[in-house]
């Protein structure tokens, strides 16, 4: 398989990679060069193990230390303050042809299985493969937007009646977001065929609804709503606050 989503994440873990022991690479460089402190062959040695690591950029990077000629050490200035005059020089290279050849192979990934090739074709087991991010993130949705906070709960009973409210409330969830993406207009731009219901939910947070406490009573007032609102509302189809209320309370008196 190929993604260019994962060759483009994959390309950018290793130019960071690369970025990083360049800079460390030079530090170095910089450090035997002015005579500092742990710049002997054993101490450099030991500094650019550690920088390397387990990073697997490090392969495309070589180096060693050159003793410098006498002709070189005549020409030195006279080292700084707690700094020796340096005995070698660090060389570092980088290799453009192994990191041409990994580039090659980024984005690419082979997928095994155990299912006999008579039980299901490549490219059903491969939809099915792709299918396993709806239910991940149907997972992350559930211990997300939907906040279900631990219950103790006794009864098998009760353990199962949360469940199936849970799993009420997470269809409703996703049903806002395919009925708000099937009435999103062909011509939408691609942010807007692809919102979330968490990004439906988000619009309304800061909405409210007005109570007053008057001599003849409670009275309910609706806010404005700002035109994404509106908007988000006319494509569910659904009804404004202000109509709901003016037909589920009774009309304030004159």
């Amino acid at each position: 398989t190929f993604s260019t989503a994962d060759q483009k994440v994959v390309r950018q873990q290793r130019n960071k990679q690369i970025g990083k022991l360049r800079e460390g690479l030079q530090k170095i460089e910089q450090g035997v060069a002015a005579g500092r402190r742990n710049t002997d062959e054993d101490s450099v040695a030991r500094r650019v193990v550690k920088l390397f690591g387990a990073k697997q950029a490090a392969r495309y990077f070589s180096w060693e230390m050159k003793p410098l000629t006498q002709a070189q050490l005549s020409r030195l200035p006279k080292p700084g303050r707690g700094c020796r005059l340096p005995t070698h020089r660090f060389v570092w290279r980088f290799d453009d042809s192994l990191l041409g050849e990994d580039e090659e192979y980024d984005g690419y990934a082979v997928l095994v299985t155990t299912v006999p090739r008579a039980q299901a074709s490549a490219d059903t087991l491969f939809t099915k493969f792709k299918q396993q991010n709806y239910v991940e993130h149907v997972n992350a949705r559930l211990k997300g937007p939907l906040a279900v906070r631990p219950i103790f709960l006794q009864s098998p009973r009760r353990i199962e009646s949360l469940v199936f409210l849970i799993l009420i409330a997470l269809t409703a969830y996703f049903l806002l977001q395919r009925e708000f993406r099937q009435a999103v207009p062909d011509g939408a731009s691609k942010k807007e065929q692809r919102t979330t219901a968490k990004t439906i939910i988000a619009a309304f947070r800061n909405y409210a609804i007005l109570i007053h406490r008057t001599r003849i009573g409670r009275v309910v007032q609706p806010t404005r709503l700002t035109a994404r609102q509106r908007e988000i509302l006319q494509r569910l189809n659904f009804s404004t606050p202000a109509h709901l209320l003016s037909h589920r309370l009774p009309r304030a008196p004159d």
